[in-house]
């Protein structure tokens, strides 16, 4: 024997599915809707999350490598570790500076020499990071712009001055020193 379909009732005193208590809504950056966010997939990859009413980029989903990339650097942005560099490439150039004037030892001409420069270049490379990296958090962007930026300046300037070129690969060699250094530290504390 079938039911009726008017004579169904719904319990008025039903209770909440037991899903109903996780999820929650969050508001739009774009629209300040309140909303849940629809996830846009790739190939069952995980790419974003979007406003259903503007479409409007909720979060970004990270790749391997980019997760990876995250965990290898730093949260806090500081120029600490730029102003760490600048001592240390001061210390060299006093001692290179008293090793010249006759000081200190001939040997240690070289090394003090070698020391200011590359802990130099090293600086430069940190000091270069942090700005660009500062610059994407007060504009709230996506620093990974800036670089592509930077890169494609790069590429500009080195055909147009081959003279460059040299400067550019060591500044090139330089920040990716620096960012190995700051993936080893930053491992290190995790």
């Amino acid at each position: 024997m079938s039911a009726h379909p008017s004579r169904l009732t719904l319990k008025s005193n039903a209770s909440p599915s037991a899903h109903s208590r996780y999820i929650s809504t969050v508001e739009c950056n774009c629209c300040q809707r309140f909303m849940i966010p629809r996830v846009i997939s790739y190939y069952g990859r995980p790419l974003r999350s979007v406003c259903p009413f503007c479409g409007a980029t909720f979060m970004k989903f990270p790749s391997g490598i980019q997760r990876f990339l995250q965990r290898c650097s730093d949260d806090v942005l500081s120029f600490d570790v730029f102003l760490r560099l600048v001592f240390i490439a001061t210390f060299f150039g006093i001692t290179w500076f008293a090793a010249l004037s006759g000081a200190l030892p001939d040997p240690i001409i070289s090394i003090a020499a070698f020391g200011t420069v590359l802990i130099g270049t090293l600086a430069l490379a940190e000091l270069s990071y942090q700005c660009v990296e500062q610059l994407a958090v007060k504009l709230n962007h996506e620093s990974n712009y800036y670089w592509a930026a930077l890169v494609l300046a790069a590429v500009i300037i080195a055909n147009a001055r081959h003279d460059l070129i040299f400067f550019i690969i060591i500044l090139f060699l330089a920040m990716s020193i620096r960012g190995i250094f700051a993936g080893l530290a930053q491992a290190s504390k995790k």
